[in-house]
């Protein structure tokens, strides 16, 4: 009998002992478990975070339009040999890849000499447009079409008076950016257009 009085808490001992082991390795697989959970997540949370900053990059890597607005340039002459001064005004237009000009001249005579029966002051407008714009660094070379006689003043003066002062040609003009200033520099009278506030 005394041998059996052993074997019970022996085979309790031994009961308690496998199913204590049991229990560890569940607990110790849980933890596995959650460590392997905790790892998965955050690679799925790091792009998150890198993402914003890759928007925000692209938005100011957008290529800033240094020649884009409204331009304005203004020349006055005086021609001895007809004894008239000229003055002109331009109005340049830059958007988008695309020009228009815009100029306005008048002409004004001695009052010996009138331009149409008793008329002294002439004023046309001429309206031209880009064929190609071509931007390189700080400088833009803009192809023009013919100037297109848009509109003259005063309108007693026939259409074929006006056309008989000739009418601008198609041409070629290089422009240098320098701040606010935008200088046509195949120009001999050095034309410089300022930016419209």
């Amino acid at each position: 009998m005394k041998p059996t009085k052993y074997l019970l808490p022996v085979a309790f001992l031994l009961a308690t002992a496998v199913t204590s082991s049991a229990q560890l390795d569940t607990v110790v697989r849980a933890f596995i478990d959650q460590a392997s959970r905790n790892q998965q997540r955050q690679p799925q949370s790091q792009p998150r975070r890198t993402q914003q900053p890759k928007q925000q990059s692209n938005v100011s890597r957008q290529p800033k339009k240094l020649f884009d607005g409204t331009w304005l340039a203004a020349q006055s002459k005086t021609n001895p040999e007809n004894q008239q001064t000229i003055s002109r005004t331009f109005t340049l237009i830059i958007k988008d890849g695309k020009a228009t000009k815009t100029l306005d001249t008048t002409n004004t005579s001695t009052p010996d000499k009138p331009f149409y029966s008793s008329i002294h002051e002439l004023q046309r407008r001429w309206t031209y447009s880009s064929i190609d714009c071509t931007e390189q660094g700080t400088s833009i070379t803009i192809q023009w079409s013919p100037g297109q006689l848009s509109d003259w003043s005063p309108k007693t003066v026939p259409n074929p008076v006006i056309e008989g002062f000739g009418s601008p040609i198609a041409e070629t003009s290089v422009y240098k950016l320098d701040g606010d200033q935008l200088t046509r520099i195949n120009d001999p009278n050095g034309l410089v257009f300022r930016r419209a506030k």
